[in-house]
Protein backbone atom coordinates (compact mmCIF):
# COMPACT_ATOMS: atom_id res chain seq x y z
CA UNK A 1 0.00 0.00 0.00
CA UNK A 2 0.89 3.84 -0.39
CA UNK A 3 1.50 5.87 1.91
CA UNK A 4 -1.99 7.56 3.22
CA UNK A 5 -0.90 11.40 3.38
CA UNK A 6 -2.27 13.96 4.68
CA UNK A 7 -0.91 17.61 6.74
CA UNK A 8 -0.05 15.87 9.59
CA UNK A 9 0.32 12.31 9.12
CA UNK A 10 1.75 9.18 7.09
CA UNK A 11 0.31 6.18 7.37
CA UNK A 12 0.89 2.22 5.67
CA UNK A 13 0.03 -1.32 6.13
CA UNK A 14 3.11 -2.86 5.37
CA UNK A 15 1.04 -6.18 6.19
CA UNK A 16 -1.87 -7.63 8.50
CA UNK A 17 -3.69 -10.99 9.83
CA UNK A 18 -6.52 -12.13 11.84
CA UNK A 19 -6.33 -15.11 13.87
CA UNK A 20 -3.03 -16.40 12.36
CA UNK A 21 -1.95 -19.96 13.79
CA UNK A 22 2.06 -20.54 13.66
CA UNK A 23 3.41 -23.74 14.12
CA UNK A 24 3.32 -24.92 17.78
CA UNK A 25 6.05 -23.31 20.09
CA UNK A 26 7.23 -21.36 17.73
CA UNK A 27 9.23 -17.78 17.80
CA UNK A 28 9.80 -14.73 16.24
CA UNK A 29 12.97 -13.48 16.97
CA UNK A 30 13.91 -9.35 15.08
CA UNK A 31 16.82 -8.23 17.18
CA UNK A 32 16.18 -4.39 15.89
CA UNK A 33 12.33 -4.85 15.39
CA UNK A 34 10.73 -4.78 11.79
CA UNK A 35 11.70 -1.48 10.84
CA UNK A 36 7.78 -0.91 11.48
CA UNK A 37 5.22 -0.43 14.24
CA UNK A 38 3.94 -4.11 15.19
CA UNK A 39 0.74 -4.64 17.49
CA UNK A 40 -0.11 -7.63 18.81
CA UNK A 41 -2.94 -9.82 19.98
CA UNK A 42 -1.63 -13.17 21.15
CA UNK A 43 -5.02 -15.55 21.69
CA UNK A 44 -2.56 -18.21 23.10
CA UNK A 45 -0.08 -17.72 26.62
CA UNK A 46 3.36 -16.73 25.05
CA UNK A 47 7.09 -16.13 26.41
CA UNK A 48 7.51 -12.42 26.16
CA UNK A 49 11.25 -11.27 26.17
CA UNK A 50 11.80 -7.13 27.14
CA UNK A 51 14.63 -6.00 27.94
CA UNK A 52 15.92 -8.96 28.54
CA UNK A 53 13.45 -9.82 31.23
CA UNK A 54 11.49 -13.12 30.39
CA UNK A 55 7.73 -12.35 31.43
CA UNK A 56 5.10 -15.30 30.58
CA UNK A 57 1.72 -13.15 28.87
CA UNK A 58 -1.71 -14.47 29.24
CA UNK A 59 -4.03 -14.89 25.99
CA UNK A 60 -5.96 -11.77 25.25
CA UNK A 61 -2.32 -10.07 26.00
CA UNK A 62 -1.56 -7.26 23.99
CA UNK A 63 1.94 -5.07 22.95
CA UNK A 64 2.43 -2.73 20.68
CA UNK A 65 6.73 -2.53 19.25
CA UNK A 66 7.82 0.49 18.06
CA UNK A 67 10.32 0.99 15.26
CA UNK A 68 13.52 -0.03 16.38
CA UNK A 69 12.71 -2.18 19.54
CA UNK A 70 13.22 -5.91 19.77
CA UNK A 71 10.69 -8.52 18.60
CA UNK A 72 11.49 -11.39 20.99
CA UNK A 73 8.23 -13.58 21.47
CA UNK A 74 7.94 -17.54 21.61
CA UNK A 75 4.70 -19.53 22.18
CA UNK A 76 4.09 -21.42 25.65
CA UNK A 77 2.74 -24.35 23.26
CA UNK A 78 0.27 -23.09 20.82
CA UNK A 79 0.68 -20.06 19.10
CA UNK A 80 -2.04 -18.10 17.62
CA UNK A 81 -2.73 -14.13 17.44
CA UNK A 82 -3.90 -11.43 15.12
CA UNK A 83 -1.62 -8.62 14.05
CA UNK A 84 -0.67 -5.26 11.88
CA UNK A 85 2.51 -4.16 10.87
CA UNK A 86 2.22 -0.58 10.03
CA UNK A 87 4.51 3.00 9.43
CA UNK A 88 2.65 6.11 10.95
CA UNK A 89 4.32 9.12 11.81
CA UNK A 90 1.89 10.12 14.57
CA UNK A 91 3.09 9.70 18.51
CA UNK A 92 0.47 7.08 19.16
CA UNK A 93 1.71 6.73 22.63
CA UNK A 94 0.40 10.56 23.37
CA UNK A 95 -2.19 10.67 20.90
CA UNK A 96 -3.82 7.00 22.09
CA UNK A 97 -2.46 6.84 25.32
CA UNK A 98 -0.75 3.22 24.11
CA UNK A 99 1.85 2.18 26.24
CA UNK A 100 5.08 1.16 24.00
CA UNK A 101 7.05 -2.41 24.07
CA UNK A 102 5.35 -3.68 27.36
CA UNK A 103 2.52 -6.41 28.12
CA UNK A 104 -1.02 -4.87 28.73
CA UNK A 105 -4.38 -6.23 28.78
CA UNK A 106 -7.49 -4.22 27.85
CA UNK A 107 -10.77 -5.16 28.84
CA UNK A 108 -11.85 -5.38 25.31
CA UNK A 109 -10.14 -8.56 23.59
CA UNK A 110 -13.18 -9.10 21.50
CA UNK A 111 -14.09 -5.58 20.18
CA UNK A 112 -9.28 -4.95 18.97
CA UNK A 113 -9.88 -8.15 17.21
CA UNK A 114 -13.04 -7.60 15.53
CA UNK A 115 -11.07 -4.05 14.13
CA UNK A 116 -7.89 -6.17 13.17
CA UNK A 117 -10.05 -8.64 11.15
CA UNK A 118 -11.54 -5.30 9.12
CA UNK A 119 -8.15 -4.02 8.49
CA UNK A 120 -6.76 -7.33 7.01
CA UNK A 121 -9.95 -8.01 5.12
CA UNK A 122 -9.75 -4.48 3.66
CA UNK A 123 -5.81 -4.72 3.34
CA UNK A 124 -6.40 -8.06 1.27
CA UNK A 125 -9.04 -6.20 -1.13
CA UNK A 126 -7.43 -2.67 -2.38
CA UNK A 127 -11.07 -1.89 -3.06
CA UNK A 128 -11.65 1.21 -3.76
CA UNK A 129 -10.80 4.47 -1.55
CA UNK A 130 -8.89 1.89 0.46
CA UNK A 131 -5.96 3.61 1.88
CA UNK A 132 -8.51 5.96 2.87
CA UNK A 133 -10.49 3.20 4.79
CA UNK A 134 -7.50 1.54 6.28
CA UNK A 135 -6.41 4.67 7.75
CA UNK A 136 -10.30 5.06 8.99
CA UNK A 137 -10.35 1.39 10.38
CA UNK A 138 -6.78 2.13 12.22
CA UNK A 139 -7.73 5.06 13.55
CA UNK A 140 -11.00 2.94 15.42
CA UNK A 141 -8.46 0.31 16.20
CA UNK A 142 -6.38 2.65 17.94
CA UNK A 143 -9.12 4.77 19.48
CA UNK A 144 -11.21 0.98 20.91
CA UNK A 145 -7.33 -0.43 22.34
CA UNK A 146 -7.35 3.14 24.41
CA UNK A 147 -10.96 2.43 25.33
CA UNK A 148 -10.06 -1.19 26.53
CA UNK A 149 -7.28 -0.07 28.35
CA UNK A 150 -9.23 2.91 30.23
CA UNK A 151 -11.79 0.28 31.08
CA UNK A 152 -9.21 -2.33 32.68
CA UNK A 153 -7.53 0.87 34.69
CA UNK A 154 -11.55 1.33 36.37
CA UNK A 155 -12.19 -1.65 36.99
CA UNK A 156 -9.22 -3.93 36.51
CA UNK A 157 -9.38 -7.45 34.95
CA UNK A 158 -11.45 -9.59 37.19
CA UNK A 159 -14.66 -11.11 35.65
CA UNK A 160 -16.97 -9.22 38.07
CA UNK A 161 -15.14 -6.35 37.21
CA UNK A 162 -15.78 -6.50 33.65
CA UNK A 163 -19.51 -8.13 33.70
CA UNK A 164 -20.25 -4.97 36.00
CA UNK A 165 -18.71 -2.34 33.59
CA UNK A 166 -20.68 -3.90 30.81
CA UNK A 167 -23.69 -4.01 32.67
CA UNK A 168 -23.79 0.03 32.99
CA UNK A 169 -22.12 0.45 29.86
CA UNK A 170 -25.23 -1.54 27.89
CA UNK A 171 -27.67 0.19 30.71
CA UNK A 172 -25.91 3.73 29.69
CA UNK A 173 -26.96 3.00 25.89
CA UNK A 174 -30.33 2.32 26.48
CA UNK A 175 -31.11 5.05 28.79
CA UNK A 176 -29.57 7.37 26.39
CA UNK A 177 -31.11 6.07 22.79
CA UNK A 178 -34.72 6.10 24.91
CA UNK A 179 -34.10 9.38 26.36
CA UNK A 180 -37.56 10.58 25.75
CA UNK A 181 -38.83 7.61 28.51
CA UNK A 182 -39.27 8.49 31.96
CA UNK A 183 -35.95 7.34 33.87
CA UNK A 184 -35.92 6.98 37.70
CA UNK A 185 -33.28 6.06 40.05
CA UNK A 186 -34.75 3.22 41.61
CA UNK A 187 -35.06 1.66 37.78
CA UNK A 188 -31.92 2.34 37.17
CA UNK A 189 -30.76 0.75 40.60
CA UNK A 190 -32.99 -2.31 40.31
CA UNK A 191 -31.11 -2.92 36.30
CA UNK A 192 -27.79 -3.38 37.82
CA UNK A 193 -28.76 -4.50 41.00
CA UNK A 194 -27.14 -2.07 43.42
CA UNK A 195 -28.30 0.05 46.19
CA UNK A 196 -28.56 3.75 45.44
CA UNK A 197 -25.02 5.27 46.52
CA UNK A 198 -23.70 2.11 44.84
CA UNK A 199 -25.34 2.96 41.60
CA UNK A 200 -24.21 6.50 41.54
CA UNK A 201 -20.92 6.19 43.21
CA UNK A 202 -20.23 3.57 40.37
CA UNK A 203 -21.51 5.66 37.01
CA UNK A 204 -19.48 8.53 38.17
CA UNK A 205 -16.52 5.96 38.23
CA UNK A 206 -16.85 5.15 34.65
CA UNK A 207 -18.50 7.60 32.74
CA UNK A 208 -17.18 10.78 34.96
CA UNK A 209 -20.96 11.93 35.10
CA UNK A 210 -24.20 11.49 36.74
CA UNK A 211 -27.43 10.36 34.97
CA UNK A 212 -29.07 12.99 34.94
CA UNK A 213 -26.73 15.19 33.68
CA UNK A 214 -26.26 12.57 30.83
CA UNK A 215 -29.48 12.83 29.97
CA UNK A 216 -30.77 16.14 30.08
CA UNK A 217 -27.84 16.74 27.75
CA UNK A 218 -28.69 14.15 25.00
CA UNK A 219 -32.46 15.93 25.86
CA UNK A 220 -31.16 19.58 25.33
CA UNK A 221 -28.80 18.34 22.00
CA UNK A 222 -32.16 16.94 20.86
CA UNK A 223 -34.77 20.02 21.70
CA UNK A 224 -32.11 22.09 19.65
CA UNK A 225 -32.31 20.41 16.79
CA UNK A 226 -36.27 19.77 16.66
CA UNK A 227 -36.37 23.41 17.83
CA UNK A 228 -35.16 24.11 13.93
CA UNK A 229 -38.41 22.41 12.56
CA UNK A 230 -41.14 24.76 12.71
CA UNK A 231 -43.73 22.53 12.26
CA UNK A 232 -43.30 21.38 15.79
CA UNK A 233 -44.91 23.37 18.59
CA UNK A 234 -42.18 24.04 21.92
CA UNK A 235 -44.62 22.39 23.65
CA UNK A 236 -44.55 19.42 21.05
CA UNK A 237 -40.36 19.23 21.55
CA UNK A 238 -40.21 19.09 25.07
CA UNK A 239 -42.97 16.27 25.04
CA UNK A 240 -41.09 14.44 22.55
CA UNK A 241 -37.80 15.27 24.36
CA UNK A 242 -38.75 13.70 27.72
CA UNK A 243 -40.69 16.43 29.19
CA UNK A 244 -43.89 16.17 31.31
CA UNK A 245 -43.81 19.30 32.66
CA UNK A 246 -42.90 22.45 30.08
CA UNK A 247 -42.14 25.11 32.61
CA UNK A 248 -39.11 22.80 33.61
CA UNK A 249 -38.25 22.29 30.00
CA UNK A 250 -37.68 25.89 29.37
CA UNK A 251 -36.18 26.42 33.12
CA UNK A 252 -33.32 23.64 32.09
CA UNK A 253 -33.13 24.62 28.22
CA UNK A 254 -32.63 28.75 29.33
CA UNK A 255 -29.70 27.27 32.20
CA UNK A 256 -28.30 25.31 29.42
CA UNK A 257 -28.67 27.37 26.28
CA UNK A 258 -28.52 30.83 27.73
CA UNK A 259 -31.97 31.93 26.06
CA UNK A 260 -35.43 30.70 25.76
CA UNK A 261 -36.69 28.14 23.50
CA UNK A 262 -38.57 30.74 21.29
CA UNK A 263 -35.57 32.64 20.96
CA UNK A 264 -33.14 29.86 20.05
CA UNK A 265 -35.55 28.76 17.21
CA UNK A 266 -35.90 32.39 16.09
CA UNK A 267 -31.79 32.58 16.48
CA UNK A 268 -31.70 29.57 14.17
CA UNK A 269 -34.07 30.55 11.92
CA UNK A 270 -32.04 34.02 10.92
CA UNK A 271 -30.14 33.78 7.93
CA UNK A 272 -26.52 33.49 8.13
Amino acid sequence: MNFHESADRDFSIQFCEYNYSNPDYDQIYRPNGSGDYLFLLFKTPMKVYLDKKLSISKENACILYAPGYEQYYKAVHRFRNSYLHFSCKADLKKQYRIPLNTVFYPGNCEEIDACIRLLHKEHIANDLFSDEYEYTLFQQLMITIARGLKSHQIHGSGTEGDNLYSAFRKLRLEMLTNYAKPWDTTKLCKTVSLEKSQFYSCYQKFFQSTPHADLLQIRMDKAKNLLTNEALTVQQIAQMCGFSDFSHFSRYFRKQAGCSPLQWRRKMGEPH
